[in-house]
């Protein structure tokens, strides 16, 4: 699937997006794009490296953080809604790619390709951009996919 536009950083929807939620920020700036999570406070973070159980979806617009009068927009994860997420790994994406499920690359705004979940929230590639433009936007292409629950096994 060739993709519209490349951003350099960032989960952006590529089909109808869910309703927007709003949350309260922590003290940091969260961009356009970045997965969020409570940091145990109740406020919203892009503090993070991995999909952790309190990672609640992807930021809608950006905010410069104050705890105490920012709210971040946000789009709450589901299954039905696509994203256009840049890989940040050591080599281009490939067809056996598809149907991996990947955990958050470096940072809360890039995509690992490992594929080492057995539990949680992961991201699961449907299609892929390696295209000359994509390549050419990021050096390892583009993931297309949707949030899914992994459950534990038994």
């Amino acid at each position: 699937m060739k993709l519209a536009r490349y951003q350099v950083t960032g989960f952006i929807p590529v089909n109808d997006a869910p309703a927007t939620r709003r949350m309260l920020a922590a003290t940091v700036t969260i961009v356009k794009g970045e997965v969020l999570a409570d940091n145990g406070s109740g406020y919203a973070t892009n503090n993070l490296t991995a999909f952790t159980a309190l990672c609640f979806g992807v930021a809608a617009a950006g905010v410069v953080g104050d705890s105490s009068t920012k709210y971040v927009e946000y789009y709450p994860f589901d299954t039905k809604t696509q994203y256009s997420v840049p890989v940040s790994t050591n080599a281009v994406l490939t067809v056996a790619n598809k149907g991996d499920i990947c955990d958050l690359g470096t940072n809360a705004d890039d995509l690992s390709i490992a594929t080492n979940f057995t539990a949680g929230i992961g991201f699961r590639i449907d299609d892929i951009d390696i295209s000359a433009a994509a390549i050419a936007a990021n050096t390892y292409g583009y993931a297309i996919g949707h949030f899914q629950t992994i459950a534990a096994q038994a």
